[in-house]
């Protein structure tokens, strides 16, 4: 079967698969009016639709990709090599870059918090190097609190137990050496975040090439929720974890993949995702073994099962301070008034904020629902544009992480969200072409990254 006969069959099996993906979602779209018909005015039910439309439309473009994997074909086609000691050479200095960026970025906070709080940059009170980036309404104090005192039974700290544990033992043990929760939980950060841009490089260049998978490790620290990558918070870690995960996966490390992805599962709850990329590998692999005769991969097998380890962790240390592995469900919705809910209901209530806080709270508007509703919308945008030319476990990936991650009630951290989505990192760094166009994104997103930390540093609703 040559090249054009491969293309035909593809799009006639393609089809029928797309119209399905449209139907349920118009299908899900009517369930959900109906469920909700007489609660809300007719112009609520909008934004769910076009979520809706923007998430079916983002797997429909993966289609092809989709059906590639599971005919067998490799999910993680090279598309550019380069020689192992240049790509060693540009990976330092990718690292570089970015930690000279991240101290750069978290002196340019404390300057703005200094000025914002006395009307001068200098002189620098000592106690403003902490103050600036301990926004005290965010989550970074409650890491430093379980580093230092570990889950609480009982106290008006049991709650913290919805924050998983990966980055306060690892505070709890640089404190050896550094004396302070604040200064070990940067020294992690600082350590972190290069290695995370050099991954994120490493991970990207056989599939985007150099030039676009430098630029991509580079705006993934640019991005506006990258912010609170100077801030003591688990962002730097689960980025490090996930990229890893993605580069061993696509190195076929399937072992190395799943510790990983147990790593990120022990830092942040969204982290088991990865598990899902996995899996479908398993799957691309196990189809490959009957149809092409290829070996399998049987550390795929463990590899997989090691994935949940991290998340199997958490749950068993809610089993044994409480006597129940989802107790965290408890505090989350009882403290922070978060529960799970259809994504697309999100994008209700935040069309419904996003209308009154204009009415009623231009502050909390600009600072808090307009960056959310350009995070939410504008993430779906950017994947429904480039899903095709993504990797299917990427695009994959991406759905579970914005159906999870999206659908919650009360959400007011989207931005931070969805900036640690590592196939955004891909799609953007796939619209890095000519210079003129990658000049426009990189000012755009400088631009919009110092807007964000200005108003965190005025203690806007940034979270």
């Amino acid at each position: 079967m040559d090249k054009t006969e491969k293309i035909k069959k593809r799009f006639v099996l393609s089809l029928p698969i797309r119209i399905v993906i449209l139907a349920a979602a118009l299908a899900a779209f009517i369930i959900y009016i109906v469920g909700n018909f007489g609660k809300y005015p007719w112009y609520a039910f909008i934004a769910p639709l076009i979520s809706l439309l923007g998430f079916a439309g983002t797997a429909i473009a993966a289609v092809p990709r989709f059906i590639s994997l599971f005919i067998g074909d490799d999910d993680f086609v090279p598309l550019s090599s380069d020689k192992p000691r240049r790509v060693m050479r540009t990976f330092i200095l990718v690292c570089a870059a970015s930690l000279t960026i991240h101290l750069l970025a978290y002196l340019t906070g404390v300057l703005f918090y200094t000025y914002i709080k006395s009307g001068s940059f200098f002189p620098v009170p000592k106690s403003n190097w902490v103050t600036a980036w301990m926004k005290s309404n965010t989550d970074a104090g409650h890491y430093l609190n379980i580093a230092e005192n570990w889950y609480q039974k009982t106290g008006k700290d049991d709650v913290l137990l919805v924050f998983l544990p990966m980055f306060p033992i690892m505070i709890r043990l640089f404190n050896h050496v550094f004396g302070s929760s604040y200064l070990s939980a940067q020294i992690i950060n600082g350590i972190a975040v290069p290695l995370s841009s050099g991954m994120i490089y490493l991970t990207l260049l056989p599939i985007l090439g150099n030039k676009r998978s430098r630029r991509a490790a580079v705006l993934a620290i640019l991005l506006p929720g990258a912010i609170f990558l100077n801030s003591p918070m688990t962002e730097p870690l689960f980025i490090l974890f996930t990229a890893c995960g993605f580069y061993f996966l696509g190195k076929k490390k399937y072992l190395l993949a799943g510790l990983f992805t147990a790593l990120a599962g022990f830092t942040r709850s969204l982290g088991v995702i990865l598990a899902v990329p996995i899996a479908l590998v398993g799957i691309n692999q196990l189809v490959a073994f009957f149809r092409k005769k290829e070996k399998f991969p049987w550390l795929l097998i463990p590899g997989l099962a090691v994935s949940v380890l991290g998340t199997l962790g958490y749950l068993y240390i809610n089993y044994r301070i409480h006597g129940d592995p989802l107790k965290f469900f408890e505090f989350q919705k009882g403290n922070w008034h978060q529960e799970a809910c259809p994504f697309y209901n999100t994008a209700r209530y935040m069309l419904h904020y996003f209308v009154y806080y204009f009415n009623h709270d231009r502050e909390g508007f600009i600072s808090l629902w307009v960056p959310q509703v350009l995070a939410v919308f504008g993430s779906l945008a950017l994947m429904n544009s480039k899903a095709k030319k993504l990797p299917a476990s990427y695009t994959a990936y991406y759905l579970c992480y914005f159906a999870v991650s999206v659908g919650c009630t009360w959400l007011l951290s989207s931005v931070r969200y969805l900036s640690a989505a590592f196939p955004i990192y891909a799609a953007l760094g796939i619209m890095c072409g000519k210079r003129i166009k990658t000049g426009l994104i990189y000012l755009i997103s400088v631009l919009l990254y110092l807007i964000y930390m200005i108003m965190y540093m005025q203690r806007l609703a940034i979270y």
